[in-house]
């Protein structure tokens, strides 16, 4: 069945049109999604020149220009023009040009129609959610819907997600989606982090944050007085402790450890507590901190003030952030309606946190889309990559279990390349030979993405490219924007690439053994940390548009499909 997408610089122009053509292009639109055979609504050039050129029928003198897929079956709705000048635009070369020869991150603001219509709901009575899998447009659909509320509110709008590279990415989104600064000032990007270390600067001063080396070594110690690993103590502080904002021994005694597999007397809660409170002092003491502690801080000093920075929040990748860093979003802006607008796939969770809205004060009954079509990666990669996730039921944030059922795309291309390698060596090589290929084929350097699971590999990948004169930048970094993007997989999270080679896919890598937790310690952890890995490698794999290569050294990854 044929789709109607629409461009973002026609959003643009659709707001500035005349009530009476606004209603026409709505009730042709309405007409196209409900027509037998769509694509025989529109009308076909008489000028053959431009074969993907198509005319869409309005009412009175107006037409619309919409692009006709080259492979699938998306169309897109361009712009809307006089009758007389519609013909002149189809017939053009210069017409179809204008669009096709648009970078590879313009195409990242179009916006489909089922995610129009949650972007532009006339207002939620409380907080929204829209959930999917990767390329459905969940990101596109929080930029659209800030720049909706951005047009009609004066107050302040925030716009944040996990990560710091996320928020990089979303801020140049904005900048191609949202033209005029008046609107655009009134949106504010910023990671969870650096919101609640804002806060806390302005109240005490600069915190310092404990660097993982310093906290690794700190936890070991503790950890010798007890009969657990530094990582069970680790994951017990931050999963239960920091989650539940917990401040008293008797309230550990006493709590919940839900998802926690292993279960604990009494005395042994003691021991933790115990262990815990040696770390925290020993923070404390050297004036540093972690940024769940610091996102626990800086909520206690918004409910001390009583007044919430923001009238709008939406959040990107939601299912990545902490319960202490939910109870900061829900302290920063005010119940009520559009107070939080939600995207969240929980089959792209690549760290342990398990979250209940509901249990945090935010409830989206009611208010929740599920989004099912993929518009940016071919159903050739999809159908590789979905059963790199394994059988096992993922709970979303609402508490339900969340399915890929009907999950798919309309678009198709050729499958992934999977390569497996005798020496690091040969395949870096074919990794070379693969991106020179290409970039040969006319694919922008940036447009393609380079990602391992470890950082150490990544930079041996990034020197044998440099070698081969392949300039590369980190995912994080701000370098050459010409070049090859290269990163962990879990820095991949949230962007898309036309092209994505995923290397080191291999017995020892992936999953990445440091950081499964031992079945005999916790066999609920270990299962979990098995699929978070799993996600994890799904989600560098999702990242490609149009190309996916696999490769790795020896024996393949246990998640890899024969």
């Amino acid at each position: 069945m044929a789709r109607l997408a629409i461009s973002k610089d026609f959003l643009t122009e659709y707001v500035r049109l005349d009530k009476r053509v606004q209603r026409s292009v709505d009730q042709a639109i309405a007409t196209f999604a409900r027509h037998p055979h769509p694509a025989q609504y529109l009308e076909t050039s008489q000028h053959p020149q431009n074969d993907q050129l198509r005319i869409m029928p309005l009412d009175g003198p107006w037409r619309g220009i919409v692009l006709a897929p080259a492979t699938g079956d998306t169309y897109c709705l361009v712009t809307v023009l006089p009758h007389d000048m519609a013909d002149a635009y189809v017939s053009s070369p210069e017409g179809l040009q204008l669009i096709l020869a648009q970078p590879f991150g313009t195409w990242r603001t179009f916006l489909h129609p089922d995610q129009r219509q949650i972007a532009y709901h006339p207002g939620y009575s409380g907080s929204a959610q829209v959930t999917g899998g990767p390329g459905t447009g969940k990101t596109v659909t929080v930029l659209h819907r800030a720049a909706f509320l951005a047009e009609r509110s004066a107050a302040p709008i925030l716009v944040t997600t996990f990560a710091g590279n996320l928020a990089e990415a979303l801020q140049a989104q904005l900048g191609l989606l949202i033209p005029d600064p008046r609107i655009r000032e009134k949106i504010e990007v910023l990671n969870v982090d650096r919101l609640a270390y804002r806060i806390v600067r302005q109240a005490r001063g600069t915190p310092v944050i404990a660097d993982e080396r310093t906290l690794r070594t700190r936890w070991a110690e503790a950890a010798t007085a007890t009969l657990f690993t530094l990582a069970f103590l680790k994951n017990e502080w931050e999963q239960i402790i920091l989650a539940q904002d917990l401040h008293t021994e008797q309230a550990y005694l006493t709590c919940a450890r839900t998802g926690r597999g292993r279960p604990l007397s009494k005395a042994q809660r003691s021991q933790v507590w115990q262990a815990t409170q040696q770390v925290t002092a020993g923070l404390r003491t050297a004036g540093q901190t972690t940024h769940l502690q610091l996102a626990n801080e800086a909520t206690r000093l918004l409910r001390q003030a009583g007044t919430p920075a923001y009238r709008h929040i939406l959040v990107d990748e939601a299912q990545d952030l902490h319960p202490a860093q939910w109870r900061l979003l829900r302290a920063a802006v005010a119940p009520g309606p559009d107070d939080l607008f939600i995207a969240a796939d929980p089959h792209q969770r690549v760290y342990d946190n398990r979250v209940s809205l509901i249990s945090l004060g935010i409830s989206v009954r009611g208010r929740s889309r599920r989004l099912s079509l993929n518009y940016r990666t071919t159903q050739e990669i999809l159908a590789w990559a979905v059963p790199l996730l394994g059988t096992d039921p993922v709970t979303g944030l609402d508490g339900e279990v969340d399915s890929l059922i009907g999950y798919r795309s309309p678009m198709h291309g050729p499958r992934p390349q999977q390569r497996l390698t005798v020496s690091r060596a040969e395949e870096f090589s074919l990794l070379t030979e693969r991106i020179g290929s290409w970039l040969s084929d006319g694919i922008e350097p940036h447009a393609i993405g380079v990602a391992a699971r470890s950082a150490a590999l990544v930079r041996e990948a990034r020197e044998a490219l440099r070698l081969a004169g392949i300039e590369t930048v980190s995912l994080n970094g701000r370098g050459d924007t010409k070049a090859v993007r290269a990163g962990t997989m879990h820095a991949m999270k949230g962007l898309e690439f036309q092209a994505v080679a995923v290397i080191g896919v291999e017995q020892g890598l992936v999953p990445e053994p440091a950081a499964v937790t031992p079945p005999a310690e916790d066999a609920a952890t270990h299962a979990l940390d098995l699929q978070r890995e799993r996600c994890v490698l799904y989600v560098a794999c999702t990242r490609a548009r149009d190309h996916l290569y696999v490769s790795g050294t020896g024996q393949p990854s246990i998640f890899l499909h024969p």
